[in-house]
């Protein structure tokens, strides 16, 4: 399905919509800064490790591969401090798996790319759908017992303190979630999957619940300025990999 508008931000107008996009979601991010938190050297470094996400989101959408992983590295490792700090150790761990995709996708990437220098995505099978989901739902089943586990050996984990989000679900099991999703969307991602972007759309969903309930008020801006990129970064991979079919 073509839809025009998008077609315009992918194509044509791609510079034109990056420095528009940018310019409102640090915008937002300042905003969010100024408004919600004390200005502290914690508050700064929280800012500018999500204004580094962002380069690195939106180079990875238009499939940027030094721009993309290279800021992608500096991104998550900034991420783990800032979720560490936060509370939210859900997220901490998946930065920490995430550095090390961005790198191995720098020399990945080099090696699929078109005439531009942009890495082509291509389409998944069934046999790669079907292990993504089993990856998830073993992931969703082994994470108690890994988090016991790490507990027991005195490292931090997620906390299973009772905490709900709307008093229904519990803030531990949103973390497991967020954790076995970010990472299953990453490795799907470095690998050039275009269906990446599917889950993406979910995590930033489940992320931006953890944000709310941890007060972490720029990551939470942060994940919406990210879903609106995780739209066009679906289109436009796989209108990309279209094009590599030669159907386009």
């Amino acid at each position: 399905m073509r839809i025009h508008i998008l077609d315009k931000i992918t194509g044509e107008w791609a510079q034109e919509w990056t420095v528009i996009w940018f310019f409102f979601a640090t915008v937002a991010l300042g905003t969010g800064f100024w408004l919600t938190t004390e200005h502290t050297p914690r508050d700064w470094f929280y800012l500018g490790v999500s204004i580094i996400g962002l380069l690195c989101v939106v180079s990875l959408s238009f499939r940027r591969n030094v721009a993309g992983n290279g800021f992608g590295m500096l991104a998550t490792a900034g991420e783990t401090i800032v979720q560490g700090t936060a509370g939210a150790v859900g997220l901490m761990l998946a930065p920490m798996f995430n550095f090390f995709t961005h790198l191995y996708g720098i020399f990945y990437w080099t090696k699929n790319t078109d005439g531009d220098g942009n890495m082509v995505p291509k389409s998944a099978s069934k046999v790669v759908w079907l292990v993504t989901v089993v990856f998830i739902v073993v992931g969703l089943a082994l994470f108690p017992t890994v988090n016991a586990w790490l507990a027991a050996k005195g490292y931090g984990v997620v906390a299973n303190d009772g905490s709900k989000f709307l008093g229904v679900i519990d803030f531990f099991w949103i973390n497991v979630l967020a954790f076995v999703l970010s990472i299953t969307a990453q490795a799907t991602m470095i690998l050039r999957y275009s269906f990446n972007w599917w889950l993406w759309i979910l995590v930033n969903f489940v992320w931006l619940i953890v944000n709310l309930m941890t007060q972490n008020y720029i990551f939470a801006i942060q994940t919406m300025v990210y879903q609106v990129n995780a739209f066009v970064g679906l289109y436009e991979w796989y209108r990309s990999e279209q094009k590599a079919k030669g159907l386009d």
